[in-house]
């Protein structure tokens, strides 16, 4: 009689499944940030290597016309 109790009693039910949807979306959220700020990183990484490429390129033409 104890186990038709136990399966009656539904009350805590949604609760859980809210709690473990709401834990679900932080964790897939977590996620999404990482994937994007790992990206953009890898961008800026790649823009500053540009950058930097294109100074230096720059200072040796500059310095080859300056040069006696």
């Amino acid at each position: 009689m104890e186990e038709s109790n136990l399966v009656q009693n539904e009350q805590g039910g949604p609760l859980v499944e809210e709690s473990l949807l709401l834990g679900l979306a932080v964790v897939t959220v977590s996620i999404v940030i990482a994937v994007i700020l790992q990206a953009t990183g890898w961008a800026q990484d790649v823009v500053g290597g540009l950058l930097q490429l294109l100074q230096d390129s720059w200072s040796n033409l500059t310095q080859l016309f300056s040069a006696p």
